[in-house]
């Protein structure tokens, strides 16, 4: 009997390309161990199926058909799905104003989870994201003001449009969070990050369940699966060999916006003095944040943007002499970042900030790791040196691949789970009844 997995696309996962493993990683699934499923991509509108099908080839490659479900009467067209996988709704009303999408979206889920009994698999993938429930946000907003009638109105209340959805969204039936599952990449074992994400990080007020309920719940994936590591070196195995004609540059690629602010910092305290005039082109979204830096002449800053797992994405990694790994600029790091796997892809080395992987996660080598502007420039003059540097690609190649865990999640084990679950209660309940049979 094949399983109906339910693919609920509501907003872009992919953030405008550039993270496009993000859908990719749904064909590995496939790939590996649920060839006893069929996919179907559930969309809210008419711009994403439209979108969905411009991108049949390159992104949404994999089997599937869509089903489109744009409103609460077309709820019925999901009776067959077997369980659904999406990604985490709004935390906050932007503007102020409730967004179409996020209601349908949490309609959705609650239908899957109260009226189907079906679980529900949520793709969070960045430990800096809050995770809130988005009728549970909603309710909290208007219980605010019905508390503060003396204070001015908000936004959000001023929009009648905006006060009909929110009182409709809280008359919708809340998740069952016990069908609610965490995909997440890293590990466990390495660090249990999704519990204090969603719970230890998280105001009190805001917590989606108990922290029992979301280490039970939580689901580590292979870091192989979800960001295509041993697939993407194989597709560049005749392209790249050891670079010898790079820039004499290290290089930073990635986003400095949102949730990603405090790597700007880490930049601004490691080239504070900018003593050793160290060459680094710093590449990606939202560097107005890293002002200072710019008019020190060995720092080559660019606004700009590479299609995700593209090959000019691999290209810009591949043509410099090695990437400069800071994580999220926090003083540690939860697990490996997607682009120091794609440094090892495009055989160029990697470089850590120890003050923002403290644990040292992404590598056992101290060697690989610096504290200072000066240690770093001590590094640097070594990876000048092509043998040096040929040695660390292969000796890094190797520790990642050795720990990149393989694949075992099946959708039909964690369905069979639940069925489970389901006949235990109703023999549970059966038992209850015959007993109070005997009573008469």
């Amino acid at each position: 009997m094949k399983i109906n997995v339910g693919i609920l696309i509501f907003s872009d996962p992919t953030r405008r390309g550039t993270i496009n493993s993000e859908v990719k990683f749904l064909n590995s699934l496939y790939e590996y161990n649920n060839e006893d499923c069929d996919f179907y991509i559930i969309t809210v509108n008419s711009n994403f199926t439209k979108r969905i099908i411009e991108n049949n080839k390159t992104i949404y490659n994999f089997k599937h058909n869509i089903i489109e479900v744009f409103s609460e009467k077309d709820l019925y067209k999901i009776n067959n799905i077997s369980c659904i996988i999406t990604y985490p709704n709004h935390s906050s009303f932007y503007g102020g104003v409730l967004n179409d999408n996020n209601v349908l979206m949490y309609k959705i889920i609650s239908y899957l989870n109260n009226k189907l009994n079906k679980k529900t698999f949520i793709r969070v993938n960045d430990s800096e994201l809050k995770i809130r429930d988005y009728r549970s946000i909603c309710k909290l907003r208007l219980e605010h003001n019905i508390n503060n009638k003396e204070n001015n109105i908000t936004v959000f209340i001023k929009d009648k449009n905006n006060l009909i959805k929110a009182n409709d969204l809280i008359s919708t039936k809340s998740w069952d969070y016990s069908k609610i599952f965490w995909i997440a990449n890293g590990s466990k074992e390495t660090y249990d990050w999704v519990s204090e994400t969603l719970y230890d990080r998280e105001t009190k007020m805001y917590r989606v369940d108990s922290k029992e309920q979301i280490n039970k719940n939580t689901i580590y994936l292979s870091d192989d699966l979800l960001f295509l590591v041993r697939k993407n070196y194989e597709r560049f195995n005749e392209k790249y060999s050891y670079n010898l004609n790079h820039e004499k540059k290290l290089c930073y690629i990635g986003f400095f916006d949102t949730v990603n602010k405090k790597r700007a910092k880490a930049f601004e305290i490691l080239f504070n003095n900018n003593t050793f005039k160290i060459p680094i082109k710093i590449f990606g979204k939202g560097t107005e944040i890293i002002e200072s830096l710019k008019d020190k002449q060995n720092i080559e800053i660019v606004e700009g943007f590479i299609e995700g797992d593209s090959e000019d994405y691999f290209n810009f990694l591949n043509k410099h002499l090695a990437y400069v790994f800071i994580g999220k600029g926090n003083n540690k790091s939860r697990y490996i970042g997607k682009t120091l796997y794609d440094s090892v892809v495009a055989r160029t080395p990697v470089v850590v900030y120890k003050k923002c992987d403290t644990e040292m996660i992404c590598f056992k080598n101290k060697d690989y790791y610096f504290e200072n502007e000066h240690e770093l420039k001590i590094i640097y003059n070594k990876l000048l040196d092509v043998n040096i540097r040929n040695n660390w690609i292969e000796q890094q190649k190797q520790e990642i691949f050795n720990n990149l865990k393989q694949c075992d999640f099946k959708f039909k084990d964690q369905l069979i789970s639940l069925n489970e679950t389901v006949k235990e209660i109703y023999k549970k309940n059966d038992e209850i009844s015959e007993r109070q049979l005997l009573l008469f």
